[in-house]
């Protein structure tokens, strides 16, 4: 019996007990009952009307049950013994019942005088236990809808708790549902760039290599805020004596002022960071580029390419890396962040952040900075910049008549930056504030205490000496292989489209083939893993018929298995 550990323990404790508010009697059926304090738990008269009543509103293809309100569980009892009324053989094998005691003492006599069971899908929880508990319990992402069962005896404050605990689970569901969808969306668009961007592979070198490269140096980490123009004529006269790493939408700052770096970092799949370097052609040595990056960026410069892939866990970039090296960098959320994990990676002793502002005074804004922006804002009237559409509905609704500060709208990212000196422990990181609102947690830094004589010459002599290009991958063969299992795949779809018609009577036993062989190829081309889950999970949350699902199942599977094959044609060609 699962049981959680807060109602074991009141079953344990010997005060747990009935009292003289509890009356134990028989009703005319001569099944036992209980009432509290003149209230009774359950029906007098006839039971099973009770659990039918009980049970008349469960959605049958809906997977995670919820029974708020025990009693001496006889609803759950009813259930289990007519569970083929209430759900189909399908949803069975999936079906999660959470039973949620309001009264545990009427709980440990049932269960030692009238009813208990050791099915695993069933969880016995306290009322007072902690959501947290339920979400080590369930998965979320298995589940496609929650029944919602209440003992008819509860209070009109249990009933209450038991809706708002019912809201609680439902909103997590569907964050997860929702997180599914996300990840679809996003993962769709870094899969065809890391598609189109595998040509760069062969000739660019992974990120490994530079693991450690520069210890006991330090670096500048430069971000296009505002507050950067302080800092531009110092770091024009010093250039050669320090080492700069910076955003791609700084790039092009640097670029105004003669001003060359060293690693531009970028990580966007986005279309208008690539405009930094569309709209610049300064060469620089080093472009550290995540492979899902847009596509238009490594066609657009002549820098050596140090590639690395922030998405582990992406389904092409674990195929890939059965046939070359494609290293994971811990990145953060921000291609900001993101440069200081690399900076981390390179084991620098000490790094500067300039223009890492978080906030920008007197409406200063990256329009008068990154070329991206300023495309954004006067190429379409649609497009609003931040002041005139963001801060304007933040200052509406505040008491906020300057420009708002950093705790106001970046609170979110404030855990973050506690976090600096545990996450970063062997890298020290300073920053200038200027202007931009102060982050107490990172220490004050000057410019003048990053000199290091010569040390860019330094730097890229050691880069050059290191840098290797993977001329020998297999990255063509990867594809075609690839290409193959997805050509195969369509042929099944195809197949079992074009039969439908002629398999009516057994429409049921070919979705349920349809869905096995779907989650079969979701394992052969990991390509289509996510999307295919999101398609799963469209057909199972439905209350189609299943040839209706079928033909969605099919139909959706085929449009994302030609997408890609399109893509993955176009690229062996170029291979």
């Amino acid at each position: 019996m699962n049981i959680s550990a807060k109602l074991h323990n009141l079953m344990n404790d010997k005060k747990n007990e009935l009292d003289s508010s509890y009356k134990i009697e028989k009703n005319k059926d001569n099944i036992i009952v209980i009432s509290k304090n003149g209230r009774a738990l359950h029906s007098k008269y006839n039971i099973n009307n009770e659990c039918k009543r009980a049970l008349e509103n469960i959605n049958k293809n809906k997977n995670l049950l919820i029974i708020y309100g025990y009693g001496l569980g006889y609803i759950l009892k009813y259930l289990l013994e007519n569970i083929n009324d209430y759900f189909s053989k399908e949803i069975i094998k999936s079906l999660k019942i959470i039973v949620v005691i309001e009264d545990s003492a009427v709980f440990k006599y049932s269960y030692n005088n009238i009813y208990n069971t050791d099915n695993n899908n069933i969880f016995f929880i306290h009322k007072d236990d902690n959501i947290n508990y339920i979400n080590k319990i369930v998965d979320y992402k298995s589940i496609n809808g929650i029944n919602l069962v209440l003992l008819p005896a509860l209070t009109k404050e249990e009933k209450d708790n038991a809706n708002i605990f019912y809201t609680k689970i439902l909103n997590i569901v569907e964050k997860e549902v929702s997180n599914i969808f996300t990840n679809m969306y996003f993962e769709n668009i870094w899969t065809k760039n890391i598609i189109f961007n595998s040509e760069y592979i062969k000739n660019s070198s992974d990120i490994f290599i530079f693991k450690d490269a520069f210890k006991g140096l330090k670096a500048l980490l430069v971000c296009p805020g505002p507050t950067l123009k302080h800092s531009i004529e110092i770091i024009k006269k010093e250039r050669e004596n320090l080492l700069i790493i910076c955003v791609d939408t700084s790039y092009s700052v640097l670029c105004k002022h003669n001003i060359i770096p060293d690693f531009v970092i970028t990580v966007d799949g986005g279309f208008f960071n690539s405009l930094d370097f569309v709209y610049e052609n300064n060469k620089f040595p080093y472009l550290v580029m995540d492979i899902a990056a847009n596509k238009i960026i490594p066609r657009s410069i002549s820098a050596d390419i140090i590639r690395f892939t922030s998405s582990e866990n992406l389904g092409l970039i674990k195929y890939i890396q059965k046939f070359t090296n494609l290293s994971y960098l811990t990145t953060s959320n921000t291609v900001a962040t993101t440069m200081i994990d690399f900076a981390y990676y390179l084991g620098l002793d000490e790094v500067l952040l300039i223009g890492f502002d978080n906030s920008y005074p007197f409406y200063e804004r990256h329009i008068k900075h990154a070329l991206s922006y300023e495309y954004m804002v006067n190429k379409t009237n649609k497009l609003k910049t931040y002041e005139s559409y963001y801060f304007n509905t933040i200052r509406n609704n505040t008491n906020i008549d300057n420009y708002p500060p950093t705790e106001f709208v970046f609170e979110s990212q404030m855990e973050y930056f506690n976090e600096f000196k545990n996450k970063y422990s062997n890298m020290k990181i300073k920053r200038i504030t200027k202007e931009a609102v102060k982050i107490n947690c990172i220490e004050e830094g000057n410019i003048e205490d990053f000199y290091i004589s010569s040390i860019r010459q330094r730097v890229l002599n050691i880069a050059e000496n290191i840098y290797k290009k993977d001329n020998d991958t297999n990255i063509k063969k990867a594809y075609i292989e690839l290409k193959n299992i997805l050509e195969e795949f369509r042929n099944i779809l195809s197949e079992k489209y074009n039969n439908i018609n002629n398999n009516l009577p057994n429409i049921d036993s070919l979705y349920n083939e349809s869905i096995n062989i779907v989650k079969e190829y979701q394992n052969k081309a990991g390509i289509l893993h996510t999307i295919l889950s999101a398609t799963i999970l469209m057909c199972e949350r439905g209350e189609r018929e299943n040839r209706e699902k079928l033909i969605f199942l099919i139909m959706e599977s085929l449009r994302n298995v030609n997408y890609f094959l399109t893509r993955i044609s176009l690229i062996i060609e170029k291979l």
